[in-house]
């Protein structure tokens, strides 16, 4: 193609950088990576289990995909009992997520140390509350994979998480009543 005018040159090259900045426009409200972003989540547990889903389109969650992060989810130190998981936690953990792996240029993995536990053995858990938000199937412990916990809690405190914990080894949300804070 030859270009006999600078005006043509002009629109050319704006064609052109509109075309190759196309790319970081998309991404600007997303993610550049398929298991990360504001609607997913990837997800493992301790038990060597691994899920990358998107959870919800717009206002609608995808009931299939809240199956499999139930499962996910279960008490597999307890017989593998499940229970429906509040899905305001797999929002919030997204949004924690999103945000570092963009922050960190690379996917951040969740790792869940304690998802839902049975009462049974919650009630053997050294300073587990009796009425845990785990037991209802509306808190999570876990790590994000490379980053400290310290860390984590001052990501998810930015965003408002109702329940945070911080502990030296893991970090406690929950979708509970709203502003509690510990360490432990």
């Amino acid at each position: 193609m030859i270009l006999k005018t600078r005006r043509q040159f002009i629109n050319v090259m704006a064609v052109a950088s509109v075309a190759l900045a196309a790319p970081s426009i998309l991404y600007a409200q997303d993610t550049p990576w398929a298991e990360v972003g504001y609607d997913r989540i990837l997800v493992a547990n301790t038990n060597g289990d691994r899920l990358a889903v998107r959870f919800r389109t717009g206002q609608r969650y995808d009931a299939s995909n809240l199956q499999r992060l139930n499962w996910l989810w279960r008490d597999w130190r307890d017989g593998g009992a499940q229970r429906q998981i509040d899905p305001l936690l797999f929002g919030d953990l997204a949004l924690i997520q999103t945000r570092m792996s963009l922050d960190f240029g690379e996917p951040k993995l969740i790792l869940i140390n304690s998802g839902f536990r049975t009462a049974g053995r919650n009630a053997t858990i050294e300073g587990a509350a009796r009425n845990s938000q785990h037991v209802q199937g509306r808190a999570c412990d876990f790590n994000m994979v490379g980053v400290s916990p310290a860390l984590v809690v001052g990501y998810a405190e930015s965003y408002g998480v109702h329940g945070l914990g911080q502990y030296s080894d893991f970090t406690h949300i929950d979708v509970g009543p709203p502003n509690r804070r510990w360490t432990g």
